[in-house]
């Protein structure tokens, strides 16, 4: 007769490894994914996850990683259960708060909402005062991005990726069609 040679314990070790062993991906793939499915529409041109929501997806795989390792270090017992599910709620909190978090750019207007923001703002483009391109330099390890300005003081930054530079152009003439100011500075290394 064949006899467990582990403890239930282990099993949480095994599923804290291959939790920090998937995070990476997960993180990578996740958020732009979630973006994608929940705030695209026909029409459009660009659905934006924040880099935010990559941090906040990371934390939330880490409280997932914690649970797993505190039931495999304090051994399962009522303690070690309580805090693994504490840490299970948050993670979950931290999820539907990065889930909450975008970007999309139409042909009429910028819509985002920030991490754990209850309401969307959407602006027209005619409510865009002042658009700034910061382009960096190649050396510099920063990324150019874009900074917008709404008539009613609201600012969003918009940091520059391979989606963003195919809408580039028409970020430009929508600002510039609607009475917009919009300008490009070089920025070099400090």
């Amino acid at each position: 007769m064949h006899y467990k040679r582990y403890e239930t314990r282990h099993v949480f070790m095994v599923l804290a490894i291959c939790t920090l062993l998937f995070s990476p991906l997960f993180v990578l793939l996740v958020p732009l994914g979630v973006a994608e499915t929940i705030y695209y529409q026909y029409g459009v041109r660009l659905v934006y996850a924040p880099s935010i929501n990559y941090w906040v997806y990371g934390a939330g795989l880490f409280l997932i990683f914690l649970g797993f390792s505190i039931l495999f270090l304090l051994k399962v017992n009522k303690t070690s259960i309580v805090i693994a599910f504490v840490c299970l709620i948050g993670s979950g909190v931290l999820f539907y708060g990065a889930s909450k978090s975008f970007v999309t750019i139409t042909d009429d207007s910028i819509t985002y909402r920030g991490v754990f923001a209850k309401e969307e703002s959407k602006y027209e483009w005619n409510e865009v005062s002042k658009a700034t391109y910061y382009r960096m330099s190649e050396m510099d390890p920063e990324t150019s991005y874009y900074e917008f300005q709404f008539k009613d003081g609201e600012v969003l930054t918009l940091k520059e990726n391979a989606k963003v530079g195919e809408v580039k152009g028409l970020i430009e003439y929508s600002v510039m069609n609607a009475d917009g100011e919009f300008k490009v500075i070089e920025k070099e290394e400090e």
